[in-house]
């Protein structure tokens, strides 16, 4: 069900104080900017609690409602009841990284880095999870060509990821954004994704003498490298753009290229590489000792972990453990993810008797659910209404603790869909499949009596 932008822009141009209210509206790349005459007369939490509104900010003597991808509707829609104040597009985020470090800082550069791919991330997931139904009923076979094709239509998007982060990122850091999605580009170009085994036998790749560490799987799905990298590029481009106009005309872009993507090749990617192993055995060190708290924790804390986009650097630590373990133990801590968030969503939808919160509830139901995405339920809804979150982050604890404790392990990294639920059970064990059913319905239930209500909703 699309959004009612119309009725979006009379809601929040009321909510801000009213048009007399208004000195003058701009937007950015994710954000609605209100220069309000008395911001004391907007009213924050209703506004946060708008459909499509992700936050409410105040920073720069602006009146910032973050929104996503979908800004440039919203501005135009309120545009079209105030015309004489439209200011148009403006720099993106000119006030990010005054003021400090704080978590709204930190929250809106990973909301600004990864919310606005959200939607291709739906579709994506949504493409797989058909696939994956198809594979279980039989219409073709998991290693024929009709699968590939097929999948890779969805898994492209996740095989790439770094690419996607690089141009968001480069949004967010001030930088040019076609030289950071080359740098992405070359981390993930099949040749460097194959580099290390290529050269296994004569002791491994090196530059200029010089040794080249690279992750098993190289930097496929990764996260971090290229956020950094990007981060990295936005003080190369610096000094680079003092030089004359003529050579920054031949050179300038090439030599932000080079460096950005041979430093993070050789450093930024080994570091960072380095602390997601160091973390990783802490974890598995966690786990010898104490699995039933570690468990609760790790599948507790998972949830966290999707909110700043960091629950896709474990995807690498996964695939070492599988690499060198031969199996893998965060994944079966987490896998209820999906399937909790979608219980809670799903309370939320049979309780609430409001329209526009059961239209975003259907659709978040069915991210999770069937394409085992769960960013638009976290963002949309349980973050919006907190208690629901709580909720789901215990409940998740639920499965983790019952799954440490049996000490489920897994082989492959598996998807965690409805459609996948018989390739769960056939490769986990019953035990498993009780520890997710507990925890969905734990979910379910606390929040359907306790962590939601319609008077949490503004009026519709």
């Amino acid at each position: 069900m699309a959004r009612d932008w119309n009725k979006f822009a009379t809601e929040v141009i009321e909510l801000v104080g009213g048009e007399a209210n208004i000195a003058s509206v701009t937007h950015c790349v994710t954000r609605l900017r209100f220069r309000l005459k008395d911001e004391s007369k907007a009213d924050d939490q209703r506004i946060g609690q708008l459909e499509g509104v992700i936050q409410v900010m105040h920073a720069s003597g602006q009146y910032q409602v973050v929104i996503g991808n979908k800004v440039g509707d919203a501005y135009d829609a309120v545009v079209a009841q105030l015309p004489g104040l439209a200011g148009g597009e403006v720099a993106a985020d000119d006030d990010e990284g005054k003021g400090g470090f704080s978590l709204n800082a930190l929250f809106d550069i990973v909301s600004g880095i990864f919310v606005p791919f959200i939607g291709i991330f739906t579709a994506a997931g949504l493409t797989r999870a058909l696939v994956s139904m198809c594979v279980t009923l039989g219409l073709f076979a998991q290693d024929s060509s009709t699968f590939v094709v097929l999948n890779a239509i969805g898994d492209g998007v996740f095989q790439f990821l770094p690419i996607f982060i690089a141009r968001n990122a480069a949004k967010k850091f001030k930088c040019n954004e076609w030289i950071a999605m080359a740098v992405a580009a070359f981390l993930v170009c099949p040749s460097m994704v194959g580099l290390k085994d290529a050269f296994a036998e004569v002791g491994g790749p090196t530059l200029f003498g010089l040794p080249v560490i690279l992750p098993d799987s190289g930097y496929l799905q990764s996260v971090f490298p290229i956020i950094f990298a990007v981060y990295l590029q936005s003080w190369i481009e610096k000094p680079v753009s003092k030089l004359p106009q003529l050579a920054r005309d031949l050179v300038g872009n090439m030599i932000v290229l080079v460096a950005t993507s041979l430093i993070t090749l050789m450093v930024v990617g080994p570091v960072v590489n380095t602390v997601s192993a160091w973390i990783a055995a802490g974890l598995m060190a966690i786990l010898n000792v104490a699995p039933i708290i570690a468990g609760f924790l790790i599948a507790a804390l998972w949830p966290v972990l999707i909110i700043f986009g960091m629950h896709w650097g474990m995807i690498p630590i996964m695939i070492s453990n599988l690499m060198t373990l031969g199996y893998d133990v965060i994944g079966p801590i987490t896998n209820s993810t999906n399937y909790v968030v979608g219980a809670v969503v799903l309370a939320i939808l049979l309780k609430s008797k409001k329209p526009g919160v059961k239209a975003t509830a259907t659709e978040c139901l069915a991210s999770a659910w069937l394409g085992a995405i769960t960013e638009p339920a976290i963002y949309g809804l349980l973050l919006k209404f907190k208690r629901p979150f709580v909720a789901m982050a215990l409940s998740c604890g639920i499965c983790g603790a019952i799954t440490a404790a049996v000490g489920v392990h897994q082989v492959g990294i598996l998807t965690t869909s409805v459609l996948t639920l018989p390739i769960l059970a056939a490769n986990l064990g019953m035990p498993h499949m009780i520890a997710i059913a507990l925890a969905s319905i734990a979910g379910f239930v606390s929040t359907y009596l306790f962590a939601f209500d319609d008077s949490m909703v503004v009026d519709e």
